[in-house]
């Protein structure tokens, strides 16, 4: 997953010398809220957001007076997809400016592209169950859990971990390639994984519904 497979958008940069107006012209025809300013020679300067143009005092004024050369997010021709995520959800922004070692601007990512490139993978566009388990972090093992997974017949497509109830702990999200997730929950279960929570499985949301169904009826009485 190479950043060179997420589609590249022909967007010209600013230049310093572009006043404010014309600036959030720009904006407005890509509905963006970011875009790289770059001066004669190429050299990526930095990201200009629409806050900064919103707050400038005199719209003709030039572009480069909101410029704020700390905040030059981008990534290496060829970086990863993850690397390419990472610095759109970190700095939130809409484009994500391609410079190379030299410093030379040479295109950009729209955060739409980024997203679209990653719905094509396994763990989105392929039909599934998603776990999430909770697990301490000392105990945590995902061989283990491809091994349960394998052994109930079904194939891990992908996981995801964040930080859990406490810093020792973990929360792992596991989408896998059966809707029938019953018999591989309660493995793990077996294994020492609490189940969070399971989307996408026809049959335990049948279940759950069964459980809420007879609950309430049996409140009524």
């Amino acid at each position: 997953m190479l950043q060179e497979s997420i589609h590249t958008e022909p967007i010209s940069p600013l230049r310093p010398s572009n006043s404010i107006v014309e600036a959030l012209d720009h904006m407005e025809e890509w509905k963006l809220a970011h875009l790289p300013l770059v001066d004669d020679a190429g050299t990526y300067l930095g990201l200009i957001s629409e806050d900064a143009l919103l707050a400038a005092a005199d719209d003709r004024a030039e572009v480069q007076t909101v410029l704020n050369p700390a905040f030059a997010p981008s990534v290496l021709p060829k970086s990863h997809a993850f690397v390419v995520m990472n610095v759109c959800t970190r700095d939130r922004i809409t484009i994500i400016p391609i410079v190379n070692t030299e410093g030379q601007y040479e295109g950009a990512h729209l955060l739409t592209d980024v997203l679209e490139f990653f719905r094509g993978t396994p763990a989105l566009s392929q039909p599934g169950a998603v776990l999430v388990l909770f697990a301490p972090l000392s105990t945590y093992s995902l061989a283990e859990i491809a091994s349960v997974v394998e052994q109930n017949d079904a194939k891990v497509l992908a996981t995801w971990l964040i930080q859990g109830k406490t810093s020792s702990h973990i929360e792992i999200t596991l989408k896998i390639n059966v809707e029938h997730s019953g018999p591989i929950a309660q493995s793990l279960q077996r294994y020492g994984y609490e189940i969070g929570g399971i989307f996408g499985d026809k049959n335990f949301d049948e279940d759950y519904q069964q459980r809420y169904d007879h609950l309430m009826n049996y409140l009524k009485y």
